[in-house]
């Protein structure tokens, strides 16, 4: 405790990686200031996770809270990295020991298509937007981007994210053409029953309600999409994840009754004053590893709303060496960030995974029973597990890194108490200033979004 005892190190951002290495470093003896873009920490848990994950997401924001109520951590909200303090500010100015970036990724891949950037909330939606929209815009007080859900919605994707997506817009198709018959269903209902079960039940069609669904396309077979990470590279383990992936795509289409659209890809974007108004497809096949164009094979897709769902990227931030999609690192876990000796990176901005779900490398292992549940019949949703077992991934991965910082810390020459003073003074100035009085709990209580189950709870 005593080697650690004047050591300070910075943290930027709150989530599961980042909280999890502040209660680690806490834990030895190491103070530490987290610092978040947000009023509240919890990242694409609150922002990314579609809110039918109830009680998943209680539970990963209590064990957020927990981690970040420890003793030795501060904690500063509504922080803009290159705004309140520049990254070489925080490390050659504040006097840190160490600055750890746990940023996650949140800017959305582009669709490689010419001038497609034009449509950009004009037809075209990016995936991050989409779900911070589904998640809160039942809040009372929410003044984010705001969407309309339409007929014939096009999805670009293929991951398990995408298929979140296309749930939200089937959902939200059904949900409010049930509602202009007079019938209410809610949300969580028709998630958890399906959209087949819940139409069935009232006795109707997509086509009686006027409804037509939605189409996702994927640039391979639906065997290859990533919904099963495989356990190894064997004849066997590609056979399984394979077979695993086509049979869960099939369960999720027929629960939710949208379109699947293998072996193509967008290749020219069309639209009037503005409007994005279709896409037009390029055939591919498979070729020794590669996709190749299929000569003259080409088909239009007419849309108003085409939501891009391929990953995302870390935020180009002031200061961090960001190249293309990734943050640059080296050392012998590839945790520290070019350029410096004592700046460190943990979680999705190294992997470059913006959405857990498409994290190879947190996906490692899914159970039997998880298998055995894709596969049911009265299964409603793998992704509960699925979401638990790749934070538990994430936490790991950030205690085995956390390893290596602290390793390195320890030839660091602990600061001085004056450097500590400025320290807290500078962060307590922070704080003030977004009114943060210093109890993390009572904060994150009075800043907590209202929940739509609440809302629920009230009309009954």
């Amino acid at each position: 405790m005593d080697h650690y005892g004047k050591h300070f190190v910075a943290i930027i951002g709150g989530s599961v990686a980042g909280s999890e290495a502040a209660y680690l470093l806490a834990e030895k003896g190491i103070r530490v200031v987290v610092f978040d873009q947000k009023s509240l920490p919890y990242g694409k848990i609150e922002d990314g996770l579609p809110k039918w994950h109830a009680g998943l997401r209680d539970k990963e924001e209590a064990l957020i809270d927990a981690r970040l109520s420890h003793e030795g951590v501060r904690f500063v909200p509504n922080f803009q990295l290159g705004r309140d303090a520049s990254l070489e500010e925080l490390v050659n100015d504040w006097g840190f020991s160490a600055v750890i970036i746990a940023i996650g990724a949140w800017k959305d891949r582009m669709i490689d298509v010419p001038g497609i950037e034009k449509f950009i909330n004009n037809g075209l939606v990016k995936q991050n937007d989409f779900v911070f929209w589904f998640n809160h815009n039942h809040e009372p007080d929410y003044s984010g981007p705001q969407y309309k859900i339409l007929n014939n919605t096009g999805v670009i994707g293929g991951g398990l994210a995408s298929l979140d997506v296309v749930k939200i817009v089937m959902i939200e198709l059904v949900q409010q053409a049930l509602a202009k018959r007079g019938v209410q269903v809610g949300m969580f209902a028709l998630e958890k029953k399906g959209v087949a079960s819940i139409l069935e039940a009232n006795n109707t069609s997509l086509s009686e309600l006027g409804i037509t669904p939605c189409t996702l396309f994927y640039r391979r077979a639906a065997e290859d999409m990533p919904l099963y990470p495989r356990k190894d590279d064997t004849v066997e383990g590609i056979a399984k994840a394979k077979t695993v992936s086509r049979k869960l795509l099939t369960n999720y289409q027929t629960k939710f009754l949208f379109n699947f659209e293998p072996h193509c890809i967008p290749v020219a974007a069309h639209g009037d004053n503005g409007q994005l108004t279709g896409l037009t497809f390029q055939r591919v096949r498979p070729e020794e590893g590669r996709l190749v164009n299929i000569p003259g094979d080409t088909f239009e897709f007419d849309s108003e709303l085409i939501i891009s769902s391929i990953g995302s990227l870390p935020m180009d931030t002031p200061g961090l060496p960001i190249n293309g999609s990734l943050l640059r690192t080296y050392g012998e876990f590839g945790c520290m960030v070019e350029g410096y000796d004592n700046v460190f990176a943990i979680g999705n901005v190294v992997t470059g995974r913006g959405n857990i779900l498409e994290s190879k490398k947190h996906g490692r292992k899914i159970t039997e029973t998880i298998i055995s549940d894709h596969l049911s019949p009265e299964y409603t949703d793998p992704m509960a597990d699925k979401y638990d077992t790749l934070f538990r991934q994430i936490e790991a991965d950030a205690g085995r890194k956390l390893e290596n910082i602290v390793s390195n810390m320890d030839d660091t020459p602990t600061e001085p108490d004056d450097k500590i003073k400025e320290i807290l003074d500078r962060t307590t100035e922070l704080q003030t200033r977004v009114g943060y009085q210093g109890d993390y709990m009572t904060w994150a209580n009075a800043h907590r979004p209202i929940r739509l189950e609440e809302l629920i709870a009230e009309d009954k």
